[in-house]
């Protein structure tokens, strides 16, 4: 990863595209990188072309800084949830607090993150689709840059849709700027941002290869199945979006999820729980996954203290984040009725709480302790378990927990709501009993379309909790405002998507 470092060119003129200084002037602009080389001459092989596509890949996530990753994200994906409340140290942080609370303004610091992140990621992006289109045959065969190609187009489109999610309108980058004057540029409607998006991935979904073509040494990287699975979750999200061509999109929606589930390709992988705590890495289940690793043979590490901030201050962590009741309760509804006589076992696998399977002194299965070890016998602290090392020994350390970005088990629920939308309960139901199985759950079956959707909804909390969802799910359902007055949020709907950041106003005269 340390290679990836010299791609790194015309750092001043990314700087003004992603509106971080308004001086940026053209002798500056025109300076080569410290290495000595410039974009022109660095782009000479095969391994150039990859080093670069590795700082396209960089950006996934904002990876790996404290500030961004670990408590800008978390701000972002997990305040916003209406089953979670902040910790006691949560409120020293206005910043953060501000996503809980919904009162956010341009100016705060984890919306300026998710903005000038992704955008380095497109700029990366589209430095490796101008510079290895233009080399020359002699420098990389055509195999290697057709693939390089499809990955820089499904990482463009990734960047560019973590922002439309976030932000009602935002600029389409297309190209590297050529000069100053390409920087400032309109924003564009959401229709043209969305078809923009879509249009990045089927480009490159005609060229990445299948999980099972890719080398373990490749695994991380884009593939058919990826490019499938966002294609199908934006089909899915723009039919809560543009109602009038809701049926079209909710059919391709599900032709494109179908495509990922009838590959073969990917299964459900027994141990839920392993998904999360850095014993399961790509699994069977993961489509794309953003990798971490402590191993520092290449001269860099990238793994995290996320684990830190997510546990529970009673278990060692800086407590940032609990559980609500009404997340327990929604959890528990159906009662203990799996199959061995316990809850669904995903939430024995994201909460602890105060229960028997948890105070049981033989297993002791809280980390090795009982619930009542760790939080006492009357507690009634719902604390969470996802990215959480399998040992509390393990807190206070960076940990290298990779990060499912989009699973299995997702594109399964996004599958049969597409279905129950399309007027197939049926098959809608087939798939939410699938997933259920693994978790030790019976079939439920209604061919009623409001119960099924009610089904599918309570499945996306059990599966995909924490899992940066449920609050898309809920604005594209139109139950942001419910829910929020349900766990007694302040929230209003202007608060739906994030204000551009202050810096891309004031430098950006066309940001308006």
């Amino acid at each position: 990863m340390t290679t990836m470092k010299k791609t790194i060119l015309y750092i001043c003129l990314l700087g003004a595209t992603l509106g971080m200084t308004s001086a940026c002037k053209k002798d500056v602009l025109n300076q080569n990188a410290p290495d000595k080389l410039d974009s022109e001459t660095y782009w000479t092989s095969k391994e150039r072309a990859l080093s670069g596509l590795a700082a396209a890949y960089s950006q996934i996530e904002g990876f790996v800084y404290w500030d961004n990753y670990v408590e800008a994200r978390s701000v972002r994906n997990f305040y916003r949830e209406d089953y979670v409340q902040p910790g006691d140290d949560a409120y020293n942080y206005s910043w953060w607090m501000e996503h809980y609370n919904f009162n956010f303004t341009a100016g705060n610091y984890a919306i300026d993150l998710l903005w000038r992140e992704n955008y380095r990621g497109i700029y990366y992006s589209n430095q490796v689709l101008e510079k290895v289109t233009a080399m020359p045959p002699a420098a990389i065969d055509d195999a290697a840059r057709k693939q390089i190609l499809a990955e820089a187009h499904f990482l463009r489109a990734y960047y560019h849709m973590n922002l439309l999610l976030n932000f009602d309108r935002i600029i389409i980058r297309e190209k590297v700027p050529a000069s100053e004057t390409d920087i400032p540029k309109q924003l564009s409607a959401r229709k043209e941002s969305w078809d923009f998006i879509c249009n990045d991935l089927k480009q490159a979904e005609q060229t990445l290869p299948l999980r099972s073509a890719r080398p373990a040494t490749e695994l991380g990287r884009a593939t058919k199945g990826a490019a499938q699975a966002f294609l199908g979750k934006i089909y899915l999200y723009r039919a809560g979006e543009e109602k009038a061509s809701a049926h079209t999109h909710y059919t391709d929606a599900a032709t494109w999820l179908g495509k990922v589930y009838a590959s073969g390709e990917y299964k459900l992988t027994e141990n839920f729980m392993n998904m999360f705590n850095g014993l399961g890495r790509n699994t069977t289940e993961s489509i794309f996954e953003l990798q971490q690793t402590a191993d520092v043979n290449n001269g860099a590490s990238y793994s995290s203290y996320l684990n830190d901030w997510m546990a529970a201050s009673e278990m060692g962590g800086y407590g940032e984040i609990y559980g609500t009741g009404r997340l327990l309760k929604e959890m528990q509804q159906e009662g203990r009725v799996a199959t061995d006589g316990n809850y669904d076992h995903r939430i024995y696998a994201t909460i602890l709480f105060n229960d028997p399977y948890f105070n049981d002194p033989a297993t002791r299965r809280a980390y090795g302790y009982t619930y009542h070890d760790i939080f006492g016998e009357n507690a009634t602290t719902v604390a969470f378990r996802k990215w959480i090392p399998d040992s509390l020994n393990r807190l206070g350390r960076d940990n290298a927990i990779n990060v499912p970005l989009v699973r299995l088990a997702d594109v399964m629920l996004m599958l049969a709501e597409s279905y129950n939308e399309l007027g197939k309960p049926g098959e809608a139901m087939d798939l939410v009993n699938r997933v259920r199985a693994r978790a030790a759950m019976p079939p439920l079956q209604s061919n009623d379309k409001q119960i099924v959707f009610r089904y599918i909804m309570h499945e996306r909390v059990m599966e995909l909790t924490l899992e940066g969802c449920r609050f898309y799910d809920l604005r594209r359902w139109g139950l942001l405002p419910a829910k929020m007055q349900e766990a007694g949020r302040t929230f209003s709907p202007d608060k739906a998507f994030y204000p551009l950041p202050l810096k891309e106003t004031v430098n950006n005269p066309m940001a308006h």
